[in-house]
């Protein structure tokens, strides 16, 4: 698996309150998280669950879902803990989104709305469900997924990092082959770029990095007026990408 990377302030935001792990040499994982709270804090809890996220991945001997579920617990922990001990960051948290491999599966970690999408053989699929009121009354047919992308209520999410003593972690295990690509990003991009687009550019002639710049290039043209941060993990890619 190999990572590519990218994160951008946008157009509107004073800071950038994403965080994104990409893995060193030999390490098979990956998170990217969107902070929220005001006076900076939204910052803190993204940096903050990445890096203890990160910390404890490192120590694991076999990739698992529970490895992964161990590793989110711990950094919503983490970030509750600052949460409380700090007044100024009383309320914060982050969406979370990770993946990690173990041979030919993959394991995704999921709270929030900061989504997962596998591109594969010229397809693109959404493997995570957002944590949005929005999406629940999507599930609940009360309006259609295209309503969803321009409801006023979008971006209330009902999961989060850090927020709670303990939060339930969504735990996606999956196949993975070779050229699958898996994208995952923050909202900063999906509400500006959609999943048609995602799919063209992943299929691109481009290398990963100039794809992920492309992506950013379109949710700044459309607004841009959130953070966008969007890693690409690759599997076995093919030698010209």
């Amino acid at each position: 698996m190999k990572v590519y990377a990218i994160t951008d302030i946008g157009r509107m935001r004073p800071i950038n309150e994403d965080a994104y792990y990409a893995p060193q040499p030999g390490e098979r994982f990956c998170a990217v998280a969107d902070g929220m709270g005001g006076h900076n804090a939204g910052e803190v809890a993204s940096a903050l669950a990445v890096q203890v996220f990160s910390e404890h991945m490192r120590g694991v001997d076999q990739i698992s879902g529970e490895a992964l579920r161990t590793a989110v617990e711990r950094a919503n922990d983490a970030v509750y803990r600052a949460a409380l001990a700090n007044e100024g960051m009383s309320g914060m948290g982050t969406t979370f989104s990770a993946l990690a491999e173990q041979g030919e599966t993959a394991y995704l970690a999921h709270v929030g709305d900061s989504r997962v999408y596998l591109v594969r053989r010229g397809a693109i699929m959404q493997v995570t469900t957002d944590h949005t009121l929005v999406e629940e009354m999507v599930q609940k047919g009360l309006i259609t997924p295209r309503e969803a992308r321009v409801h006023p209520k979008r971006n209330i999410i009902t999961r989060a990092l850090g927020t709670e003593e303990s939060v339930q972690i969504d735990i996606v295990q999956m196949g993975a082959r070779p050229g699958d690509a898996f994208f995952l990003c923050s909202d900063g991009m999906t509400n500006y770029v959609d999943e048609r687009e995602i799919l063209r550019t992943a299929l691109s002639e481009w290398d990963w990095q100039d794809k992920l710049k492309h992506l950013v290039s379109i949710a700044l043209e459309n607004g841009g007026a959130d953070n966008i941060t969007a890693l690409f993990a690759v599997f076995e890619e093919a030698a010209n990408r």
